[in-house]
Parts: structure tokens; sequence; C-alpha cells
């Protein structure tokens, strides 16, 4: 059998745990050999309880079809031994003999961050990941990430803002998580890369996001957690960044909030606290960047209204409160603002400063 196939033959069966194929290889000491001798019937002397269900599968399994699924989609299977496949995932000490790619894994991805937290995140935490996302990405680095709802998609789209970006999926390609995020996908793919580990139509399961984690930790130089709970997902990938021997850091929270108790929990733990892209610049041994715009010049109601916005998203009618400006004037200044670039209009009619340099 063609030694691809037998790799994503092994890879579609879902009881065949990284431990267990590591045994059936050393039995057979091929994935061809492996794979022939998985259809001869069960290996109960290998895989004890296991083996019934494990050859049942091996029935069942598809590779071809897995293969023809991909090429409809545009997408690749790489086996570890292929040319593609992300050299850092090589270095694992279980890295994944197959991964299905959207777009490409490229060198320049060697310099990476992975930016990470809660799907219940607040509107500070989704302000601040894609605000780091946008300027890590503008100064070359890739922002890795898990494509989840909160702090995961506030970091692909603040990074397709100005550079690349990478999501790695908990589930396969046929069963994206969270439903609907197809089209933010197809964008992560022209402007980066999608990968999973897992086969086409696989749901995601309690065992699949951790999983995904260790790659996200895998690919990435560093961690940042954003904004996370005492029990979080964001914590889990933290925890694979350490056992790889990479650096964590965290951004601080109000010590009020729920969602910001792992983070803070991390900074007393040590992790390096994160407060502007500098930090982790720092941190990266890459040299801030010197030429950023200063601050322009604008007349005195509107550099009152500039200045309000740079720490946090404001509606109109707060602007107006704090400024006790007429409403029709400040609505004109944020229009004007807007047009110039400096001001950006958040969902739900709120406004914030752009940081300066992007």
């Amino acid at each position: 059998m063609d030694r691809k196939l037998a790799w994503v033959g092994l890879n579609l069966l879902p009881s065949l745990t990284p431990r267990r194929r590591a045994l059936l290889l050393e039995r057979w000491g091929s994935p061809e050999e492996a794979w022939e001798a998985l259809g001869r019937g069960p290996l109960p002397e290998l895989f004890g309880a296991a083996a019934q269900q494990i050859w049942a599968e091996r029935k069942r399994a598809d590779p071809e079809g897995e293969l023809r699924k991909a090429a409809r989609a545009g997408a690749q299977i790489l086996t570890l031994e292929e040319p593609g496949y992300p050299e850092p995932l090589r270095e694992l000490p279980d890295p994944p003999p197959v991964l299905y790619v959207l777009g490409a894994w490229k060198e320049e991805d060697r310099l990476a961050v992975g930016l990470v937290g809660t799907r219940r995140a607040t509107s500070y935490g989704r302000l601040v990941a894609k605000r780091l996302a946008q300027e890590l990405a503008a100064r070359g680095v890739t922002v890795v990430s898990g494509m989840a709802p909160g702090i995961d998609t506030a970091a692909h789209e603040g990074a397709l803002l100005s550079g690349r970006t990478i999501a790695v999926l908990g589930t396969g390609f046929g069963k994206p998580y969270p439903a609907g995020s197809e089209r933010l996908l197809g964008r992560i793919a022209e402007q980066g890369a999608v990968l999973s580990e897992f086969p086409w139509d696989m749901e995601g399961a309690p065992w699949t996001f951790p999983r995904r984690n260790r790659l996200i930790a895998g690919l990435s130089r560093l961690v940042v957690v954003v904004e996370a709970p005492e029990r979080s997902g964001a914590l889990i990938t933290a925890d694979y960044a350490l056992e790889q021997g990479k650096e964590v850091l965290a951004v601080p929270g109000p010590i009020t909030s729920e969602a910001s108790a792992g983070t803070n929990r991390l900074l007393r733990e040590g992790a390096k606290p994160v407060t502007c892209v500098e930090d982790i610049l720092e941190e990266l041994g890459l040299q801030p960047v010197a030429e950023r715009k200063p601050a322009p010049a604008l007349p005195p109601h509107a550099a009152q209204i500039y200045a309000l916005l740079a720490s946090e998203p404001l509606s109109l009618e707060e602007i107006v409160a704090q400024t006790g400006l007429p409403h029709p004037q400040v609505a004109q200044i944020l229009v004007e603002l807007e047009l110039s670039g400096l001001v950006e209009e958040l969902p739900g009619r709120r406004f914030l400063r752009k940081p300066l340099g992007t």
C-alpha cells in the first residue's frame, strides 16, 4: 500500500491513540506494514480490550476518500515525512503524523506568537487581543490561535488587518468550530494557514481541544494569554508551552473580573505581564519600531475626544456626557476622525482610537 495512504488510514482510527500507534509501529516497523496487520484481524496481544474496536474502525476507514475530500476543498494532507509540514511541529515529542492544511505554513512563520484566551471574553479582552494581534502582524510576527469564539477569533481578525495568522482547529475541516466560521477560515487560509490533525469529518470532543492546544504552543515561540478564567483551555496551552520550554506571558485584568482570574494567577506565578506590544517584542528579542507616528495635531475639541478614546470604547452619548459638547458637534468630529483613520467604530456604535503606527 502507498505509504501516505497508510499514514492517513492510521490517522482515521480514533481508538488508535498515539501510544497505541507507537506500539504498532514498533512491532511492524512501517505504516504500510502496520496498516496491513490491522486489516488481518484484532490484535489483543497489543491493544487488549481495545483490539476489537480498532479492527472495526480499520474496516470502515477510507483513506482514499479522505484524500478526495481534501482535494475537493483545495486542502492538502501532509504527513510528517513530506515537504511543507511545519518544521516546529517536527520538534514535538509526539508530532501529529498527518496534518490537514488550507493555505500554507511558510518559513517566516517560525517567528510566531500564540495569542489565546477564553471563549467568554469581555469587550476589554477582545479589544486587547485584536490590537496586540494587529500590531504583532504589522511587525512580521505570525499570530497563532485556536479559532474559538472570543479571544481566539479577535486575535485572528486583528492579525488579518496587517499580516499573517495561523488557525489550529480542534475538529476536522468538515466540522469547523464554531459553526458558521467558514468565511473567516477562508480569509485565514488566504493570508496564512488553517491546520488540523483530525480526520475531515471529525467533530470536536473534550479531548480534541487540548490536543489542538499543544499544536498552538508548538507552532509559537512564546504564548500570550490575553484573558482566561481559573478553568480555561487557554491555561492548558500555557502549560504545554512551559513543557516545551517556552515563555508564557499574560495580560493583566481587573481583579474584579472572573474572566481575568486565570491570567492574574499566571502573573502571580511569574508570567511576564503584557501592557503593550513592545513587551512581547522584547521577549522575542526584537527591537520595538522606533519610527512610530507622532500624535496628530488636532483642533482642541477633536484632540479632547481623541484623548478620551485612548483606553476604552465609548458611545457617542458617553462622549457627549464626558466632554459637555453638543451632540451634533461630537458626531461631526467622530466622522472626521474616522475619515482621517484615527478612530474606528466598533460593534454597538462605540468608538475607539486606533493605535499609532498601524
